[in-house]
């Protein structure tokens, strides 16, 4: 009688085993048939038996249902799972695992082949959303799986330097300035973006506290890549920010030789002047910028600013008359003066209607002339209302 008993037990096992993974079969069949969502439910019951948890077969189609679910278009299908393309991922590394015949490696090379193309995209749109940290980790999914056995197949890896170099790119964004330099540092061996490359690779390292060697970098990319633009204008706010004029005025130079037409250079030398204390000389650039671009904002605002230093200086030293007569002669002057640098912001607040200090500006401009004309008053009640709503 027990033995008996011990045969329907074992028959009763077999039996559920076979169950079990017949349901990987039918999971299967739904995956074929395109039906994901009864596909999804079939795999997710098959895999949590113990029948299963080491059924190579069961993993593999586990990693093909929740791929396609990760590629459908279907909202309906693509809403049955928020991490599917990485359950996706662990379900093949399961089938290797457990794959110890080699049966599945080159149904796992086509899986592992779409799965870097799911992974790049996967990067692509996190990083489209501002979600850097995620946009790096599908980035380095894709180099893992660029690198794997089954995709090399025993030959050398494809270097993909345009994924190592957005790695950089999403991990400098993130703030995960280790893996920005080593990614960009990667990317260099290979040539790609070269001139840019340098150059982002010099703030990373600046922004690390490394100064010697983000300079030597990006002298070293200038050195290389003359002609490049962005290569120079991070020379030049290099120096510019880091109170070194001198040194940023040769590079502007250069710049300006190579383009003469870009608005951005003079403004950026009537800047450099600014802090040079050399006003005229900034006044000019500004004028040049505003030739070229007359819709440069910021040429315009600081071409207001420098003409209305003028007035402030002179209006202080008014103040110092004592001679009444004298002193309200000069004072009609400096009212003047406010009134002539009027034009300059409102030109600004056309460009730039919502900025906040050409607003300001603007309001003290028509407190100070509001018993000079009405208009002035009237104008002021805007400005005023306008900074109101600004804050």
């Amino acid at each position: 009688m027990r033995k008996f008993s011990i045969i329907i037990m074992l028959l009763f096992c077999a039996t559920f085993t076979y169950a079990q993974k017949g349901k990987v079969t039918q999971a299967q069949s739904y995956f074929t048939a395109g039906k994901l969502d009864q596909a999804k439910k079939m795999i997710d019951e098959a895999i949590q038996h113990e029948a299963c948890i080491n059924f190579d077969k069961a993993h593999f189609v586990k990693g093909q249902i929740y791929q396609a679910i990760f590629e459908s278009q279907v909202p309906e299908y693509k809403s049955l799972s928020a991490d599917a393309l990485d359950i996706a991922w662990k379900a093949f590394q399961k089938v290797i695992e457990l794959d110890v015949k080699k049966k599945y490696e080159k149904k796992l090379a086509t899986q592992y082949s779409n799965l870097i193309i799911d992974f790049t995209n996967q990067a692509v749109e996190n990083y489209n959303a501002e979600r850097f940290p995620e946009a790096l980790a599908s980035f380095k999914q894709v180099l893992e799986l660029e690198h794997s056995p089954i995709v090399t197949q025993g030959q050398s890896a494809k270097v993909d330097t345009a994924v190592i170099f957005n790695a950089a790119v999403a991990a400098q964004r993130a703030g995960n300035l280790d893996d920005a330099e080593k990614f960009y540092k990667e990317t260099l061996k290979y040539d790609y973006e070269a001139a840019r490359t340098y150059a982002m690779l010099s703030k990373v390292l600046k922004d690390q506290g490394k100064e010697e060697e983000a300079v030597t970098y990006l002298h070293k990319g200038y050195e290389l890549y003359p002609d490049d633009s962005y290569m120079l204008v991070e020379l030049i706010n290099y120096y510019l920010l880091g109170g070194e004029p001198e040194k940023a005025e040769v590079y502007l130079d250069a710049a300006i030789k190579q383009d003469p037409k870009n608005a951005s250079f003079y403004r950026a030398k009537g800047t450099l002047y600014e802090k040079m204390e050399q006003p005229e000389k900034a006044e000019g650039m500004y004028v040049k910028a505003l030739e070229l671009d007359p819709k440069d904002f910021l040429a315009q605002y600081n071409l207001g600013n420098i003409k209305l230093s003028v007035v402030i200086e002179f209006h202080k030293k008014v103040l110092d008359i004592a001679d009444v007569n004298e002193y309200n002669k000069e004072m009609e002057k400096v009212f003047e003066g406010y009134e002539s640098v009027i034009p300059y912001f409102e030109k600004a607040l056309e460009l730039n209607p919502d900025e906040k200090n050409t607003v300001t500006t603007l309001k003290e401009l028509y407190f100070k002339l509001r018993n000079k004309d009405p208009k002035y008053q009237e104008a002021y009640d805007v400005m005023k209302a306008k900074l109101d709503n600004i804050q």
